[in-house]
């Protein structure tokens, strides 16, 4: 989003508050003062309210558990891969990946082919399986972890009503209308709020189911909330009876051979996963999850996910029946290449390649140069060179 105090249609980039409102010092502490007084949340929850990389270390985590059996990669030289800048804002150039990341920030990239690493870059001051921030990719996550509830039967179809699980929704009538695919696809309705998303990211989750407006109604026009997945984080917590983190732990991120460590933020207080965001792993597990859906599913041979909910998540037309690039928190590929990604904030990237076997994981610090960037067709060039 350009600015987190608002909605905005994806992707999902945040500006810094000064610069989206231009406030002097004393005008942005009246306004947190402000808000903290009147939401009574603790003055942090807006002073962190534009997320960064501390958030891994700033806000309180669980463990999400890997797996007991680590699966490796191959490990294969870095193959010679070049890239232009696909720009239209400067020259256009011709040069190295490796010396294109580290123009462009960059923490961590691999590119896998055929299950081995062809490509590896890391920042030298970063250790490369330490978790690493991944933003709104946490919402694809939860997608997954959707589709593993309704296969096991604790939801009957993404076309329910979201009241029918969480019934303490109905002081709206639009309430009435919203279903599971209404959240999943962003086209809810649900107003974005200073202090929902500050309880989101700080405060007690379980506040924002009693303080739901709308902007229209549900399935009239598609607007990223992020509000939207923190409601599907609680409604599957609420059938499983598990946290959002153990469910897809014990689901699906222990199922894929993942190694390191990896957190979710969470709430202390009311007890629920930070659904929406706050979730970290290293490079290498996170292509695992990219070649689970890369594989339709399937983990060497085993369903992990049911197929066809992979295959509607990653087709052009999605669950309403709508072909706009967005489907399920994935962004779609044109129908020729069938290709898809999920992206952070940051431009962290899980991008896959079913056709070239190829997945390509990309973890960068925030910069403005890379967000003009045409990374579908950056991605194609590499994939294509993997």
């Amino acid at each position: 989003m350009i600015n987190r105090l608002h909605i905005i249609v994806f992707p999902i980039y945040y500006s810094s508050m000064s610069s989206a409102f231009t406030l002097n010092k004393i005008t942005l502490y009246v306004f947190i003062i402000f808000f903290s007084f009147s939401s009574c949340l603790p003055y942090d929850a807006y002073i962190h309210i534009v997320p960064d990389q501390k958030d891994i270390k700033r806000f309180k985590h669980v463990t999400v558990k890997h797996a007991d059996t680590c699966f490796e990669f191959h490990k294969a030289p870095n193959k010679p891969i070049f890239v232009s800048n696909w720009t239209h804002k400067s020259p256009l150039s011709y040069l190295p990946l490796e010396d294109f990341l580290k123009n462009q920030k960059c923490n961590h990239f691999m590119v896998i082919k055929n299950d081995s690493i062809v490509f590896e870059y890391n920042n030298k001051k970063l250790t490369s399986y330490e978790p690493s921030p991944i933003f709104s990719i946490t919402k694809c996550m939860v997608s997954a972890s959707l589709g593993v509830a309704i296969k096991q039967g604790y939801i009957k179809s993404i076309n329910d009503l979201v009241k029918d699980y969480l019934p303490e929704l109905n002081y709206d009538k639009n309430f009435d209308l919203l279903t599971l695919n209404h959240l999943l696809n962003q086209e809810s309705g649900v107003k974005e709020s200073v202090n929902n998303l500050a309880r989101t990211n700080y405060g007690k989750i379980e506040m924002v189911l009693r303080n739901i407006k709308f902007t229209s109604k549900p399935g009239e026009k598609i607007e990223y909330v992020n509000t939207n997945y923190t409601l599907l984080g609680l409604l599957i917590e609420r059938v499983t009876k598990k946290d959002m983190h153990e469910y897809f732990s014990e689901n699906i991120w222990t199922k894929i051979g993942t190694c390191d460590s990896t957190v979710w933020g969470y709430d202390f207080q009311s007890h629920h996963t930070r659904s929406f965001s706050f979730f970290g792993g290293s490079t290498r597990d996170l292509a695992k999850f990219g070649r689970l859906y890369m594989n339709k599913g399937m983990w060497n041979g085993k369903e992990i996910i049911d197929s066809n909910w992979v295959k509607q998540s990653t087709s052009n037309v999605n669950g309403l029946g709508k072909n706009i690039g967005y489907n399920s928190s994935f962004y779609i590929g044109e129908k020729e290449v069938g290709d898809f990604t999920a992206i952070g904030m940051y431009r962290q990237q899980i991008y896959v390649n079913p056709k070239s076997n190829v997945v390509i994981v990309g973890i960068f610090k925030f910069n403005n140069d890379n967000l003009p960037l045409r990374w579908w067709q950056l991605m194609r060039k590499i994939a294509e060179q993997a």
